[in-house]
């Protein structure tokens, strides 16, 4: 098997643990929403949303950087 293979298993292993005892449903309040869902799901959604802000404001700062340097 190739690293990144392995890697790749090596991280759905742990996802798949990470689920299994994280599977109580927990309820999550923020601002005026409500959210009900496993305590796994709920830790994923949150991670992927950071995940995203993360890189949409590195595309901001990577265009400002090249309209600045021109």
């Amino acid at each position: 098997m190739k690293v990144k293979s392995m890697i790749a298993l090596g991280l759905v292993i742990l996802v798949v643990i990470f689920v299994v005892q994280n599977h109580e449903t927990v309820k999550v309040w923020f601002l005026f929403w409500q959210i009900t869902g496993s305590r796994a799901a709920i830790l994923i959604l949150t991670f992927a949303v950071g995940c995203v802000t993360g890189w949409l404001v590195g595309i901001q700062q990577k265009k400002t950087r090249r309209q600045n340097h021109r």
